[in-house]
């Protein structure tokens, strides 16, 4: 009993202990700040160390039970990898640099950048909030209308990149326990099935719910960092749409106003004189001319030289 519990408590230790640790670091939504040195040699020991265990439980694991085990130590690692990959990405300073909003938006605002300069800088330094201005830019000196509509698309293009793998970590948070269940509920059947009259119930019932305590104690942690990174998103996102709104009103107010009285179209030019318009007045679109036939003339009766008149 003592060797069934060990075995049990040996995945849930690696598994819980790696997902908290990285949990905690990164899933609270501050930028790190700066890089730290990487002991390579250390990091091999202990993945020697973690992989040689690993492989002592699977040995001695029933097949039921690698399933379980297998199936959470897989999701753990499925949220560990999108929780960091998130995670480096959702920085704020590689989503709008400091460099975009001080020399580009505060330079377009104050009307020292032109088309051209606006273009090649946004081109040269790419990043979401740059791609989200290049909208606009390229369609500098078009109705503002259309500016708008350009800004709108290529923020949702970013939108969805930034969302992109956070509702993994959601996943994660209703599967795991339900691996875990189905773990103690298979653990249980076992160990009911090999006590005996007057067994002892303790470390049986134990190593059954080790399963369905590591599923909860993943799903509360994956549910942690699920919420960090949305709410670190939607502040991307935010920043992402206040970034297109002031270039739209930078290059609005950079564009010439119209000088007034100007009339606003045209006046239409009168018809040419010619011979189907002689008086040089105009027609209307559709006006329908009419002729009344002449009445014809009565037939003339031929008069007879010999007839009398009286």
């Amino acid at each position: 009993m003592d060797r069934t519990l060990s075995a049990a408590r040996t995945p849930g230790r690696i598994g819980f202990a790696a997902f908290a640790a990285l949990a905690v670091a990164l899933a609270g939504g501050a930028d790190p700040g700066g890089d730290a040195g990487i002991d390579v040699e250390g990091l091999t020991r202990q993945a020697k160390r973690l992989a040689g265990a690993a492989l002592a439980w699977y040995e001695k694991t029933p097949p039921a039970d690698r399933i379980t085990w297998g199936g959470l130590v897989a999701a753990a690692g499925l949220g560990l990898g999108v929780l960091f990959e998130r995670s480096l990405r959702l920085r704020r300073r590689r989503i709008m640099p400091d460099e975009f909003a001080a020399r580009f938006l505060e330079r377009l605002r104050d009307g020292e950048l032109s088309r051209g300069k606006a273009l090649d800088y946004c081109e040269l330094n790419p990043s979401p909030a740059s791609r989200v201005a290049l909208a606009a830019v390229k369609r500098w000196g078009r109705p503002v209308v259309d500016l708008e509509r350009a800004v709108n698309l290529a923020h949702r293009v970013e939108a969805a990149r930034l969302r992109r793998n956070v509702g993994t970590l959601r996943r994660v948070a209703a599967l795991t326990p339900l691996l875990g269940l189905l773990g103690t509920l298979v653990a249980v059947s076992r160990a009911l099935g090999s006590l005996g009259p007057g067994g002892a119930w303790g470390p049986a019932l134990a190593a059954a719910l080790w399963p369905l305590t590591t599923g909860v104690a993943i799903a509360t942690l994956a549910l942690v960092a699920y919420d960090g990174l949305a709410g670190r998103v939607e502040q991307l996102v935010g920043a992402l749409d206040h970034a297109g709104a002031e270039t739209i009103d930078a290059i609005a107010m950079a564009l010439p106003a119209e000088p007034a009285g100007r009339p606003s179209a045209a006046p239409t030019p009168p018809p040419p004189h010619g011979p189907s318009n002689p008086s040089g007045h105009s027609r209307t679109p559709h006006q329908v001319r009419m002729e009344i036939p002449k009445p014809k003339p009565a037939p003339r009766v031929p008069i007879d030289d010999d007839d009398d008149f009286d």
